[in-house]
């Protein structure tokens, strides 16, 4: 009877793991996401976009982001930085941005059943955005995700570290 208790126990938190569990690590949000679609202009161009987020983890606990998003006319939203776990979500702070009523920019990143998703509150974030971009309540299918090669992990990591050290 014994057995049967472990075996329900680690049957329960696979499918936790699988519908999108808190993570444990940023290793498990690590990774390439894209979502390419179908743009355009008030000309009536019409053009592909491809949205991505770019997530490095550095340890169990943190990770570089980069999120670059297109809207309608050439609109962008564009943030990157260094990330923390906080409760199961990466969450970047940029103390030089922050939202129409002052509030300092905090963007948030988790997987959420098939989905990464990503949002900064009440649009703290919203200097790093043209007029009709946002980062509130975004997502991409986790089904998209990539690995980065570890060559490109240390090239991103140390244009990073570069910006980070510019006066």
């Amino acid at each position: 009877m014994k057995h049967a208790g472990i075996g329900t126990a680690l049957a329960l938190f696979a499918a936790g793991a699988a519908l999108g569990a808190a993570a444990p690590s940023a290793y498990d949000l690590a990774g390439r996401y894209t979502h390419s679609f179908r743009n355009g202009d008030i000309s009536g161009a019409r053009f592909t976009s491809t949205d991505s987020v770019i997530i490095v983890a550095t340890d169990p606990g943190h990770a570089y982001v980069d999120v670059q998003l297109n809207f309608f006319n050439g609109h962008e939203c564009s943030i990157g930085g260094m990330a923390a776990l906080e409760g199961g979500r990466l969450v970047l702070r940029d103390p030089e941005a922050q939202g129409h009523d002052g509030t300092p920019c905090r963007l948030s990143l988790w997987r959420e059943g098939g989905k990464l998703r990503w949002t900064d509150g009440e649009g703290s974030c919203r200097s790093n955005c043209g007029a009709r971009g946002g980062l509130t309540d975004g997502e991409m299918a986790w089904s998209s995700r990539r690995p980065i090669p570890a060559a490109e992990q240390a090239r991103i990591l140390s244009n990073q570290q570069q910006e980070a050290n510019l006066p």
